[in-house]
């Protein structure tokens, strides 16, 4: 039986601190950045967040978008770093815990800001020298921590694992959850949700010959999206049609997804593929989301 759809989210990569940021100004111009976005029909932003972002400013950006009627979400980076779910620990000097708490604090500021849960978008394990058995049991361990954290201050903070990109021939890394099977063993044992990666799950498909469509299973545990092209990389304009977006999202209105679904593309990517333009081209077609013609 088809579950009913409720509402979807369109949602924007949006920097903590763009207004002061000449690629910003580049793109939109001299145009209020917030109300043109909630004019172009956006509902959400997602910020980026590494070791050497400035916690005041990212609340800072929060209280502006969510003045804005913006809902705001966070997407910490620690790849390459010790601060990344393969060297997690529990103990309060570890520095992968203790990152990843000042991310989750700022989440839980966040959704009371906003008056609802911020989701906290977080990339399993990364790397070259541990075995990937390892690797998975480090994401576990990690995402069960992050769960009851967030159970412990009233889940207000929504922890969702993202489905990582599989490496280039030659490359060492390992990411844990670039493949299906394995993004839903660490949700399913680290009692978290799913970050369905559109542009990801392409390249996986072309880099490990992997099945497209993610097993029934994954897809009800699917709580957010990133949505991005590829044009010769990936975190590109909705312009090329080499990611099967309408077709992803056709499977989630299948299961009634009622998260937010963000165009995931850095500024220079809009810049050097049209600009504004591109932007809008971007945005339009995801709002067939809320209708029966996609």
């Amino acid at each position: 039986m088809e579950r009913v759809l409720l509402h979807v989210r369109i949602g924007i990569k949006l920097d903590a601190g763009f207004s002061r940021r000449d690629d910003y100004r580049r793109l939109f111009g001299e145009r209020n950045v917030l109300e043109y976005l909630r004019e172009l029909g956006v509902e959400a932003v997602e910020a980026p967040v590494l070791y050497e972002t400035d916690d005041d400013g990212v609340l800072d950006h929060a209280r502006q978008c969510s003045v804005a009627g913006l809902r705001v979400s966070l997407h910490p980076y620690s790849e390459g770093t010790p601060r990344n779910p393969a060297f997690f620990a529990p103990g309060e000097d570890n520095f992968c815990r203790s990152l990843h708490e000042r991310f989750l604090v700022l989440g839980r500021k966040i959704s009371q800001l906003q008056g609802s849960p911020t989701v906290v978008n977080i990339h399993p394990a990364a790397d070259a020298g541990k075995p990937r058995g390892e690797l998975v049991e480090q994401s576990v361990r990690f995402f069960q921590w992050a769960r009851q954290w967030s159970q412990r201050h009233g889940d207000e903070v929504q922890v969702v694992a993202e489905l990582q990109i599989a490496p280039v021939r030659g490359e060492a890394m390992r990411r844990i959850g670039d493949r299906y099977d394995e993004l839903l063993e660490v949700v399913r044992r680290g009692g978290v949700e799913a970050c369905w990666d559109f542009g990801h799950a392409a390249m996986n498909h072309r880099r490990l010959g992997d099945g497209l469509d993610p097993p029934e299973d994954l897809l009800r545990r699917v709580a957010h999206v990133h949505c991005h092209d590829i044009h010769h990389e990936d975190h590109q304009p909705l312009l090329f049609g080499n990611v099967p977006w309408p077709s992803f999202l056709r499977q989630l209105r299948s299961w009634g997804f009622d998260g937010t679904v963000i165009l995931e593309v850095p500024v220079c990517n809009f810049l050097a593929n049209g600009g504004l333009d591109s932007l809008v081209q971007s945005v339009r077609p995801l709002e067939l989301i809320q209708s029966d013609v996609l």
